[in-house]
C-alpha cells in the first residue's frame, strides 16, 4: 500500500510499483504504460520507481511473472493429460486474459513463473507418454497457440484499438449463421484441434517413450 505523510513525499515498495503497473496495464495495455505514468499512478517523482526496479522492462516481466504465480498446475488426481492440458491452458488464460499487450510480455522460459509452467506442461506430456523431442515440440504449439489466444481475447474485450490485436479484428468481426464466435469458442476448439492431433501421435505409437 502506497502510505503519504503530511508534507513528505509517498512512501512505496516494489510491490507497490508492480501493483501499480498491473493497473496501468489493465486499463492502457502492457506494451503502451509510461514510467510517468507509473509514477502518477503512485503519486510520486518520476525517478522513484527506479529505485525499486531497474527498467520498464524489469517492471513488465515482474507483472508478468506476478500474474503466472497465480496459475495453478492440474495433478494427476484433476484427470487424463488431455482434461489436465486444457485447464492448465484456461488457468493461463484466465490470469493473464483482457490485458492489452500482455503477449509481448509473455516468454516461453526464462523466470522462476513460466519455467514452473513449462515443466508442468511437459510432466503432462511425459505422462501421456510422449518423448523429450516431441513433448517440447507440441509444448511450443500450446505455448504459440495461448499467445494468439489472449490476443483474440483483447479484440474481443477492447475492441481494435490496440496494434497487437489488429491482426485478428477481421476475424471477430465475420459471422456465421448470423452469429459470431466468442472468445471461449473460438479457444475451446482450437485447443480440442491441438488435442486430436496429439492423441493421433499417441495411438500411432510413433514419437512416444517405450
Amino acid at each position: 500500500m502506497v502510505t503519504k505523510r503530511p508534507g513528505r513525499p509517498a512512501s512505496i515498495n516494489r510491490a507497490d510499483v508492480v501493483a501499480a503497473a498491473l493497473g496501468l496495464a489493465q486499463r492502457v495495455g502492457l506494451d503502451r504504460f509510461t514510467m510517468g505514468q507509473l509514477a502518477d499512478e503512485l503519486g510520486v517523482a518520476l525517478m522513484t520507481p527506479y529505485h525499486h526496479v531497474a527498467s520498464r522492462t524489469e517492471l513488465v516481466q515482474l507483472v508478468v511473472e506476478a500474474l503466472l504465480d497465480r496459475v495453478e498446475v492440474p495433478g494427476p488426481e484433476e484427470g487424463t493429460w488431455d482434461v489436465r492440458l486444457k485447464a492448465l491452458e484456461a488457468n493461463v488464460r484466465r490470469e493473464l486474459g483482457g490485458i492489452p499487450g500482455i503477449g509481448t510480455g509473455v516468454n516461453a522460459d526464462g523466470s522462476p513463473a513460466s519455467r514452473r509452467l513449462t515443466e508442468g506442461v511437459l510432466a503432462i506430456l511425459h505422462d501421456a507418454g510422449f518423448d523429450e523431442a516431441t513433448a517440447l515440440l507440441a509444448y511450443g504449439a500450446l505455448f504459440t497457440y495461448m499467445v494468439g489466444q489472449l490476443d483474440l481475447d483483447v479484440v474481443a474485450e477492447r475492441g481494435k484499438d490496440f496494434t497487437d490485436a489488429r491482426r485478428f479484428a477481421e476475424l471477430m468481426d465475420r459471422s456465421a449463421g448470423g452469429r459470431r464466435p466468442s472468445p471461449d469458442e473460438l479457444f475451446d476448439f482450437g485447443f480440442d484441434v491441438l488435442l486430436v492431433g496429439l492423441r493421433q501421435l499417441l495411438h500411432s505409437g510413433r514419437h512416444v517413450t517405450s
